[in-house]
C-alpha cells in the first residue's frame, strides 16, 4: 500500500520551485534572497531526482514483466467470458423480449465493456511488442471492437428520421461479412460493429438517461399487415425483425474480433517471453523493459483520455467526447482504464514482494509523491466530470464543465509529464 503523499510533505522539505519563486519576487530583501539561495544550494546538493538503474533490478524487472504477461492473458480470458455472457443474454432477450430481459442484457453489456476497458493498457503494451503488420491488425480490430463516437443515424432511427440506419435499409444484408464492409464505409464514425453499436441498439439515444429504448422494438413480427404485403415487403425486411437480427450478428462479430485479438496476443507473448530469458544473447535489457511499460502508460493516458475525450470536450464537442453516451456509463470505462494502470504499478509483485512502483521509486525518489498525487486527483476529477455530464444540465453547467475539463487536463498532463521524466531517467 502506498503512503499518503500529503503525509510525507513537510515544510522543512520545501520544493525548489517554491523557494525560487520567492527569489524572483522584488519584495524579498537581499538578505532574504541570500538565505533562500543557500537553502536552495543545500537542497539541490542532496536531491538526486533520478538514480541509475541498479543491476540488481534486472531479475525483479523480468519477473514483474513475466507476471504482467500472465495477467494480460487472465484479463483477456475474462473479456472473452464477459462477451460470451453478453451474447448469451442477447440471445435470451431476442427469444423473450421484455423489460426484465432487456435490463439484464444492458447490465451484461456494461460488465463486458468495463471488463474490456480494464485491458486498455494491455492493448497499448501489446502494440509495442507486436510486429508492425500485427500491430496494424490489432488497431483495425480495436476499431471494429470499440470505436467511438458512433453515428446513431447510420445504425437505426433517430429523432426526426424514423427510417434511417441499416436497420431500415433492406438493401444491406445483415450478416457479418456485410457489416464488416459497411463499417466505416464513408466515414470513421459510420460504425456497424462493436460495443457502441450494441450500446445504441440496447439503449437508443437515451439523452436524459431516463428514456431508453423499449423492449417492444424487439418483438418479433410474424405477420405482414395488408399495407406491408401490398408494398412487397417480406417478414425479414421489417424493422423489428432486422433490429433483432442486427443485435445478434453484431454480438457475434464482437466475439470473433476479440478472439482474434487474443490470438494475436498469444503469438506475441510467446515470442516476447523468449526474449526475456537472461541466457538469451538477444535478451531485452532492463531499461528497455521499463521503457516499454512507461511508453504504454503514457500513450494510453494521452490517446484514450486527452486526445479522444478531454481535448475535444474543451472545444465544446461533448457528443464526440463521451465514450458511452447512450448507457451513460463512461465513468465506469474510464475508472476501469485507470484501475488497470494502478493495478500494474501496485498489485503485481515478485516473490520477494517487489512491485513496479517500488522499482520506479528507486529510480526516482519523487515518483510516489508527484505521480500518485496527480493520479489520485485525476481519477477523482474524471469520475466526477463524467458523472456530472450524465446528469440533467444545470444553469451553470457550461462554466462548471469547462472548469472541470481544464482541471482534469492539467492533472493528467502533470502525470504524463512525470512519466516522461521517469523515461528520461531510465534512459540515462
Amino acid at each position: 500500500m502506498r503512503t499518503n503523499p500529503s503525509a510525507r510533505w513537510h515544510l522543512s522539505n520545501k520544493p525548489l520551485w517554491a523557494l525560487a519563486a520567492c527569489v524572483l519576487l522584488s519584495a524579498c530583501s537581499n538578505e532574504e534572497q541570500s538565505t533562500i539561495q543557500a537553502d536552495i544550494d543545500v537542497i539541490a546538493s542532496k536531491q538526486k531526482p533520478f538514480s541509475s538503474i541498479d543491476p540488481e533490478f534486472d531479475a525483479p524487472t523480468r519477473e514483474l514483466i513475466l507476471g504482467y504477461l500472465q495477467q494480460i492473458e487472465i484479463d483477456f480470458a475474462a473479456v472473452e467470458i464477459a462477451i460470451n455472457a453478453l451474447q448469451s443474454k442477447i440471445a435470451d432477450f431476442i427469444e423473450q423480449p421484455n423489460a426484465i430481459s432487456l435490463a439484464s442484457t444492458r447490465d451484461s453489456w456494461i460488465n463486458a465493456h468495463t471488463t474490456y476497458e480494464l485491458t486498455a493498457l494491455h492493448r497499448y503494451f501489446a502494440s509495442l511488442i507486436l510486429t508492425e503488420q500485427d500491430a496494424l491488425t490489432l488497431f483495425q480490430l480495436q476499431y471494429q471492437i470499440n470505436h467511438w463516437p458512433v453515428l446513431p443515424g447510420y445504425i437505426d432511427y433517430v429523432d426526426g428520421y424514423p427510417d434511417s440506419g441499416i436497420v431500415h435499409d433492406i438493401n444491406v444484408p445483415l450478416n457479418i461479412n456485410s457489416l464488416r464492409e459497411q463499417h466505416g464505409f464513408l466515414d470513421i464514425s459510420e460504425a456497424t460493429l462493436g460495443f457502441h453499436v450494441l450500446e445504441y441498439l440496447l439503449w437508443g439515444a437515451n439523452d436524459d438517461g431516463n428514456s431508453p429504448r423499449l423492449s417492444a422494438e424487439y418483438s418479433a413480427i410474424t405477420e405482414l399487415t395488408t399495407g406491408q404485403a401490398d408494398g412487397g415487403f417480406e417478414l425479414d425486411q421489417l424493422s423489428n425483425n432486422r433490429r433483432r437480427q442486427l443485435l445478434a450478428v453484431v454480438s457475434q462479430a464482437l466475439l470473433e474480433d476479440f478472439e482474434l485479438t487474443s490470438s494475436l496476443w498469444r503469438g506475441a507473448s510467446a515470442s516476447f517471453r523468449q526474449r526475456l530469458g537472461a541466457e538469451n544473447s538477444a535478451a531485452i535489457g532492463t531499461a528497455q523493459l521499463l521503457l516499454l511499460v512507461t511508453d504504454a502508460m503514457t500513450t494510453m493516458l494521452t490517446e484514450e483520455l486527452l486526445v479522444r475525450s478531454l481535448y475535444p470536450m474543451l472545444n465544446g464537442e461533448f457528443t464526440e467526447s463521451i465514450q458511452s453516451p447512450f448507457s451513460h456509463s463512461t465513468q465506469n470505462a474510464v475508472s476501469s482504464q485507470l484501475s488497470g494502470l494502478e493495478r500494474l504499478l501496485l498489485e503485481s509483485q515478485t516473490d520477494a514482494g517487489i512491485t513496479l512502483d517500488s522499482l520506479f521509486s528507486s529510480i526516482s525518489v519523487n515518483f510516489s509523491e508527484f505521480f500518485y498525487q496527480n493520479f489520485d486527483a485525476s481519477k477523482e476529477c474524471l469520475i466526477l466530470l463524467y458523472s456530472d455530464l450524465d446528469r440533467p444540465p444545470a444553469s451553470d453547467a457550461p462554466l462548471k464543465t469547462e472548469f472541470e475539463v481544464v482541471e482534469c487536463i492539467n492533472l493528467l498532463t502533470n502525470m504524463i509529464d512525470y512519466l516522461n521524466q521517469l523515461k528520461i531517467g531510465i534512459s540515462d
